[in-house]
């Protein structure tokens, strides 16, 4: 018996996968992935900080007078927020809510905005 040959392109560019999932679900799904490699990422940085701040209060003054460590850390706390929250979006999805286009759009805007709120919130406290 043959194989059937796939018309499916196999390499696609960055820009035609964009274009193709522009909806709010694909969006969602795809910076929650990229929100989990920047955690992975950032980990051993953060424990690094961690460390090095936790040796002493003169140490922790000057770990974090850094504004460029302070947005570091800014940018850990807001992709943990980040991918928390969609996280949980996916947990709903996997209980089977949400599995209709038009819930589903609703669930990641509302997620989207739940995020961005978290995201300005852990800036406000991060960086002042």
């Amino acid at each position: 018996m043959p194989a059937v040959k796939s018309n499916r392109p196999i390499n696609l560019p960055l820009s035609q996968v964009i274009s193709v999932n522009s909806s709010p679900i694909a969006i969602a799904s795809i910076l929650h992935r990229i929100s989990g490699i920047i955690l992975f990422l950032l980990i051993p940085i953060m424990l690094w900080l961690l460390q090095t701040s936790l040796a002493s209060p003169e140490s922790f003054e000057t770990v974090f007078d850094n504004v460029l460590i302070r947005f570091l850390a800014w940018i850990f706390v807001a992709a943990i927020a980040y991918h928390f929250v969609m996280g949980i979006k996916h947990l709903f999805g996997d209980m089977g809510m949400n599995e209709e286009l038009k819930s589903g759009r609703t669930a990641a805007v509302i997620s989207f905005v739940i995020a961005a709120l978290l995201i300005a919130a852990s800036f406000v406290w991060v960086m002042f």
